[in-house]
């Protein structure tokens, strides 16, 4: 093999980093990408795995980039960010892409957000910030309206409380401040006006002076069938959105990423490398909900594997401050992810006694569960993302934590990307595997809003029926025909 022209290390663990990974080798043939600690359960002879890097130790980084001639380092983990990895980076001399500390608050403390988002005229929710319960509760029960509450700091996804009403909300208070459900990162919590309309995924390439914008997702937050059970990191995406025409996203350009880049100019906050940021479309107009320092975790296995562009000229672009005259170019087809999670599961101890795992999002969960199917996956319509997977002493591939992988099926329309995702992962088969099986379900709050945005119907539209679950089709199924 020829000397690759570049060296890149990506700073990830995760199904997204697979997918940028994925994205730095597919776009350009010359680069070879160094992944750490990644994932040793990746084959791919152009990413490779470097386990003795840590997320919270960037010296490991320094060494390893002086050691082997590294061009840049691209930094998209929130464990890594919040700690202060790209400032040790910079520090020591080397090229890095990624917010420093003080622009990671951005997704490390939902208070910080809420406040510059509210100085900087960026529509989102009413809000208040708490220290201590009993305030919380007293300004819960004089709201006329339902609210969400949150815990402060980082909570791996799962730190927000949707409540119906007050008695929920109250509860929510005493999970997070007096139970301590979230530890120091609920020492803090934000209580903020639902939101009511439909969500949807926005995310950016930022060079420190301007944004250029990827396709927009339709992320599923909770964990179960019919958009129940509890907030989670994701448990699949579609893209595009289903309402993403060129209205939309010159809404999004300057009602969110405009205000936005003045906040982070504004506040002298140090930012480059991907933002997420999700959002409502609401009848008066998009609202920011939350905002995360690193591409969001499952839209980039929807998102980036429709980039066409070289994505290290992107980089490079990052890195000189010219991303402003750079274009992306995308493909035209439907991706629709569906993540597979490590489930309900029973095992025997060693006297024989039963060990009963809730599964993730909702608790303990087993690892170490071979995983098998991964070969008969066809590539032809659908991507194999690794998250939490990794090989055991006879190097077979097990799982190693909750969102295991993704599956990420691709088609002309969203029928056929659906089909394809869900075709893959039945072939994919490990001990408590968990999925949900309406993943690219268009509810009807999408249609509703549709009409009133005036947008031509869309090209597939899949209706929950009220109290039912339609099962799901195949290419010849009238409900996916377009």
């Amino acid at each position: 093999m020829s000397n690759p022209s570049r060296n890149v290390l990506l700073i990830d663990s995760t199904g997204r980093g697979h997918a940028i990974a994925d994205l730095f080798q597919r776009s350009d043939p010359s680069v070879q990408v160094f992944y750490g600690p990644g994932n040793p359960s990746i084959a791919d002879e152009r990413i490779c795995t470097v386990p003795d890097i840590s997320l919270r130790n960037p010296a490991s980084a320094v060494r390893f980039c002086q050691a082997r001639a590294v061009d840049f380092v691209f930094v998209s983990h929130i464990d890594a960010l919040s700690t202060g990895y790209v400032d040790f980076l910079k520090t020591n001399g080397i090229p890095t892409i990624g917010p420093d500390r003080a622009a990671a608050r951005l997704e490390a403390s939902k208070a910080f957000t809420k406040s510059l988002l509210q100085r900087y005229n960026v529509k989102t929710a009413r809000f208040a910030v708490f220290d201590q319960p009993e305030p919380a509760k007293c300004y819960i029960r004089e709201l006329d309206y339902d609210v969400v509450v949150k815990a402060d700091g980082l909570c791996e996804g799962n730190g927000a409380y949707v409540c119906s009403d007050q008695a929920s909300a109250l509860q929510a208070v005493d999970s997070i401040m007096l139970a301590r459900a979230h530890k120091d990162a609920g020492n803090r919590i934000v209580v903020e006006e639902r939101l009511f309309g439909v969500e949807i995924s926005i995310s950016a390439l930022f060079d420190g002076k301007e944004f250029l914008m990827f396709p927009a997702a339709l992320d599923y937050k909770r964990s179960d069938d019919g958009n129940k059970g509890v907030n989670c990191d994701g448990m699949g995406s579609l893209s595009p959105h289903p309402l993403a025409d060129k209205a939309l996203y010159r809404e999004i350009q300057t009602e969110v990423l405009e205000p936005l880049r003045a906040a982070i100019l504004g506040e002298g906050l140090k930012y480059t490398g991907f933002i997420y940021i999700g959002a409502m479309l609401c009848d008066d107009g998009i609202k920011v909900i939350e905002i995360n320092v690193r591409f969001g975790d499952s839209e980039a296995e929807a998102v980036l594997p429709k980039v066409q562009s070289n994505f290290v000229r992107l980089c490079e672009g990052v890195l000189q401050g010219t991303l402003g005259s750079m274009s992306l170019e995308t493909d035209d087809k439907c991706y629709c992810n569906v993540v597979a999670a490590q489930g309900p599961t029973m095992r025997l101890d060693e006297v024989g006694r039963e060990i009963r795992y809730s599964g993730w999002p909702h608790g303990d969960f087993e690892v170490g569960c071979p995983i098998s199917g991964l070969e008969a996956v066809d590539r032809r319509n659908s991507r194999l993302f690794l998250a939490n997977v990794r090989r055991d002493a006879e190097n077979s591939l097990v799982t190693a934590g909750g969102r295991v992988l993704h599956i990420t099926g691709f088609g002309d329309n969203y029928a056929q990307a659906v089909h394809h995702a869900y075709a893959n992962i039945e072939k994919i088969r490990f001990k408590g595997m968990s999925y949900r099986s309406d993943i690219g379900l268009i509810y009807g709050s999408v249609d509703a809003m549709r009409q009133r945005r005036e947008i031509p119907s869309l090209p597939w539209t899949w209706q929950m029926p009220r109290g039912a679950l339609i099962a799901r089709g195949t290419d010849d199924s009238p409900a996916l025909r377009t």
